[in-house]
């Protein structure tokens, strides 16, 4: 770790300290590294690799909201208010008999720590925070707030009753001692960014960031980028087909595009690809369907290769005449892609 971002972490260990989100650690059982993450303000995160402890820790089965759900639900309000949890996982103590096994390193002799509130990386976090909003927003969630983790937007159909609302939602926050992030927060606005999306009375909109990467992407040259393309688009799609008409038009040129780089990529491979070619007298396997056996190459739909067989005439677009070893001729022409080349084994002279 490089001497300048070792101080930076040295001060995130001091603020966690003095805060009371950490302590100094004497026993442990699981021992993490930390991860120094810059934030787009420059300052440093201290993030904790947890991968060893989250491999062995059951899944909290809880279930998560659906976002595209909370977006149509937040969307077609006059008036919004957007707020954020002010670190919002440090607001919930660990159970006292599991702070041991959150314990980990920091390098430079600065030794070893402890959480005792709940943190980033582990795997139940959000789950569990999530649990606790809706315990204690659970009868004003779908009327004046939908919630989705530490993201709040308390709506309303109309600005004099908004206040109301938002003293409501600010009342329970106060009651369960629950903090907001001022810089985070948006109050009394017509639109704002909720999970992505700009919402507002109109309906909603992708957002300018996600605009702004629609028009500058470039088009897909491998399958694997290509894949990565349509599950954005079925991202940014699928929240607002029903609520803005503008969306038609970006999915039908995205759904365009993608014809248009199937079309590239097949060229480009097919470019690539042989066919298989077969002489006459040569030995053939030919697959046979139904489908029966399995194999690495094929997985569970792999073909039964019947044969030997002898290729008697070679015809136009890859097709062949075969004949069994009897001298029993095929009624009908087999296409090559469905042989594979016979070499005889050594046990073959012994049968």
């Amino acid at each position: 770790m490089k001497a300048e971002v070792l101080e930076e972490v040295k001060k995130e260990i001091k603020k966690m300290l003095d805060a009371g989100f950490i302590r100094p650690c004497r026993y442990a059982e699981w021992i993490s590294n930390v991860v120094p993450v810059e934030k787009k303000d420059g300052r440093w995160r201290v993030a904790i690799d947890f991968r060893n402890l989250n491999s062995a820790t059951p899944k909290d089965e809880y279930p998560m909201p659906v976002a595209e759900t909370l977006i149509n639900a937040a969307a077609g309000h006059k008036i919004l208010s957007f707020m954020d949890g002010n670190a919002g996982y440090n607001q919930i103590f660990m159970a006292p008999e599991d702070i041991h096994k959150t314990a980990f390193r920091v390098p430079g002799s600065v030794g070893l720590f402890e959480y005792v509130v709940m943190t980033f990386g582990l795997k139940n976090a959000g789950a569990t925070y999530q649990r606790d909003m809706n315990y204690i927003f659970h009868d004003l969630i779908g009327k004046l707030v939908e919630i989705y983790i530490n993201d709040v937007v308390v709506k309303s159909v109309a600005t004099d009753g908004h206040l109301e609302d938002l003293r409501r939602v600010l009342d329970r926050t106060r009651k369960f001692g629950l903090r907001m992030n001022p810089k985070k927060c948006a109050f009394g606005v017509t639109a704002g960014q909720f999970l992505g999306f700009l919402v507002h009375e109109r309906g909603i909109e992708i957002g300018l960031k996600s605009q702004e990467a629609v028009r500058t992407m470039k088009p897909p040259t491998t399958k694997k980028e290509l894949q990565c393309l349509i599950g954005k688009i079925n991202f940014v799609r699928s929240p607002i087909s029903d609520s803005i008409e503008d969306a038609t038009e970006l999915r039908l040129w995205s759904l365009e595009k993608i014809k248009e780089n199937k079309a590239k990529v097949a060229r480009a491979y097919n470019k690539k690809v042989k066919p298989k070619e077969f002489q006459v007298g040569d030995l053939v396997w030919e697959a046979v369907l139904p489908l029966g056996t399995r194999d690495k190459e094929y997985g569970k739909w792999s073909p039964n290769w019947h044969g030997p067989y002898k290729v008697v005439q070679v015809l136009k677009g890859n097709a062949y005449m075969l004949e069994m070893l009897d001298g029993v001729k095929f009624p009908v022409a087999v296409n090559g892609q469905h042989l594979k080349k016979y070499f005889p084994s050594m046990w073959d002279d012994g049968q």
